[in-house]
């Protein structure tokens, strides 16, 4: 055997195994994965120190917390940028575009009625949401699965703060026939992501605020479409331009606030309220190549 030196180690490491004749892509990734790691410690000409404090950062983040449940692994890759690179790399350019979807989600929220609040906040703004489903020529996608959840007023998800209902601002709708969708809700806020951890120490030691723009996440599926991981972000917000994940494109919606009487006594508000619209347009399989995303499960059958 060869002695491994500076010059064959990483060739060393790439040709250990099977060299992908058991899983070819996982081989083509691995190989590049390694060439890089392997020119990062080469470059910055890493101390074993730093090493573990690596080690160390990497273990952190994998930890639950109460602003994380899953960890913040997730967080640290839209954080690095690395989540929304892969959605730019694979986005079709036609329909509504994807987006992040966040370490926040939580599948099977309970499915609403259409024009149904999705949670209770007294101090919040209350917002009515609506627009259509539509396919790539403009036609409405009847029976499509909207899934929806939002912070409350204050920046905080359900599972963050304990003194929210479960599945408060979350929860799924059925378009109409004519491919309508609308609930209320209340306008959401900026927030920082969660800082406790070893990705809020991060952020600080580089100088990085921890803002994200306001934003409600939307997921959709509906038969032989491609599913659509989303989100809108609300015109005004002081981040926009800055939203540290990186995620702010082109889904941005402008609210329209409603003060006179006889609307708010319509609405059967008791005080002014906001609205606004939004069309997703989904589009179809066929047009959705190098992707391994299949559509949400769902029951349609049985609807």
């Amino acid at each position: 055997m060869e002695p491994i030196t500076l010059d064959n180690i990483t060739q060393a490491v790439i040709n250990h195994g099977d060299r992908g004749t058991s899983h070819p892509r996982l081989y083509e990734i691995y190989t590049s994965l390694v060439k890089h790691l392997h020119d990062f410690v080469r470059e910055v000409n890493l101390t074993e120190p730093e090493l573990q404090q690596g080690r160390d950062f990497i273990n952190q983040a994998s930890h639950h917390t109460q602003e994380i449940p899953i960890g913040e692994i997730h967080m640290l890759t839209d954080l690095l940028g690395i989540s929304e690179l892969v959605e730019l790399l694979h986005d079709a350019h036609r329909g509504t575009e994807d987006n992040l979807e966040g370490p926040l989600y939580v599948p099977n929220a309970p499915e609403r009625q259409m024009g149904d609040r999705l949670g209770s906040d007294a101090e919040g703004d209350t917002l009515f949401l609506s627009g259509r489903v539509l396919d790539l020529n403009g036609e409405p996608i009847s029976h499509a699965l909207i899934d929806v959840w939002q912070p409350n007023s204050k920046g905080l998800y359900d599972i963050q703060d304990p003194s929210q209902p479960q599945w408060n601002f979350r929860g799924r709708f059925i378009t109409d026939a004519s491919g309508k969708y609308a609930f209320e809700t209340v306008v959401p806020m900026g927030y920082k992501v969660p800082s406790s951890g070893p990705s809020g120490e991060l952020l600080q030691r580089l100088g990085r605020h921890p803002w994200r723009a306001a934003h409600i996440h939307f997921k959709l599926s509906a038969p032989e479409c491609a599913p659509l991981t989303t989100q809108i972000y609300i015109h005004g917000d002081p981040h926009l331009d800055s939203d540290t994940t990186f995620a702010v494109r082109t889904a941005i919606v402008s609210l329209q606030k409603h003060e006179a009487p006889d609307e708010i006594q319509t609405r059967n508000q008791s005080k002014p309220f906001y609205t606004t619209e939004f069309d997703f347009v989904l589009k179809p399989l066929t047009l959705v190549e190098n992707r391994n995303a299949t559509p949400q499960s769902h029951d349609y059958a049985t609807r």
